[in-house]
């Protein structure tokens, strides 16, 4: 998904990111090692799809992205102490094209280079005021529930089904994605109607988001992600095309299934954004990262 061009700010906002991303806490590390393993996936860095998030938030409601610049940080910090630990949590080797941070630098460095992380996004969401870090914190727990959901399936301590998969994915994925969309109207003290419609949205399309996920898995595609195919099966993971595949349908039957449910939480997020006159720019950029067109090739290469 490329979410440069959204607009002429939204890209100033994104490129100072990457410029803070680069750089130095301005708190000192006596610990080398815990240094390099924190800021290991701060150099092999993903999409910023939910920095990008919080600018086209801060968009819709006619704000500054650049006013919002260490809010966004504050969220890709989290984002990634989430992903470090995740990576303990399910024994994987490979993110983002390189080693986990377990991987390389060993757990016990890896779990701490997490916490570091959070520590630093808490720092940084204080400047924005109470109801901002409380946001944040609720939907750093929702992470931490929706991830022990997911081991818990992974263990057979709770059945594979729809309705368990749903609650997994809108509290490990979804959560903090809907938090970035709103977070930037719950700062500048919008109404409770406008953030609780831009933080359902947000919902949505993480939703969307973690089922595209689930068929890159199912169907091993190494074009659409950098992460090796067929890692849920091997371990049993939540995973929609495995849902779907208990009611007897095909494995290609399966991933077109949840394609078209990715479709419907994709335009239904888009219906909740047409009230906001400058959320049109997203609009293509939704399109083109879940087009179902290009998914549907892959499914059947």
């Amino acid at each position: 998904m490329d979410l440069w061009n959204i607009s002429s700010n939204v890209d100033q906002a994104i490129v100072k990111v990457n410029e803070l991303l680069g750089e130095k806490f301005d708190w000192i590390f006596e610990s080398k090692s815990l240094e390099e393993s924190t800021y290991h996936l701060l150099h092999n860095r993903g999409k910023l799809l939910r920095p990008s998030l919080v600018f086209i938030g801060a968009e819709a409601i006619n704000k500054d992205p650049k006013d919002v610049v260490e809010l966004a940080l504050a969220i890709e910090y989290l984002h990634i102490s989430s992903l470090i630990h995740d990576d303990i949590i399910d024994k994987d080797v490979i993110r983002r094209g390189v080693e986990t941070v377990h991987a390389k630098f060993g757990i016990e460095d890896a779990i701490l280079a997490g916490d570091a992380l959070i520590s630093r996004a808490v720092f940084l969401a204080s400047s924005y005021g109470e109801r901002v870090v409380k946001e944040i914190s609720k939907s750093a727990f929702q992470m931490c529930d929706g991830e022990s959901l997911d081991f818990a399936i992974q263990k057979g301590k709770i059945e594979l089904k729809l309705e368990n998969y749903i609650t997994v994915a809108i509290k490990k994925t979804a959560s903090l994605i809907s938090t970035s969309l709103a977070i930037a109207s719950i700062y500048f003290g919008k109404s409770p109607e406008i953030v609780a419609k831009l933080k359902e949205a947000g919902e949505k399309l993480g939703l969307a988001f973690q089922i595209r996920d689930d068929i890159i898995n199912f169907i091993g595609s190494t074009r659409l992600g950098r992460r090796p195919g067929n890692g849920d099966e091997e371990f049993n993971r939540p995973n929609i095309c495995r849902i779907i595949m208990q009611k007897g349908f095909s494995r290609v039957e399966s991933a077109i299934e949840a394609l078209d449910l990715m479709v419907k939480y994709v335009t239904e997020a888009k219906e909740l954004l047409k009230s906001f006159t400058r959320i049109g720019d997203i609009n293509k950029y939704i399109d083109e990262f879940f087009d179902p067109k290009y998914i549907r090739s892959e499914i059947f290469s």
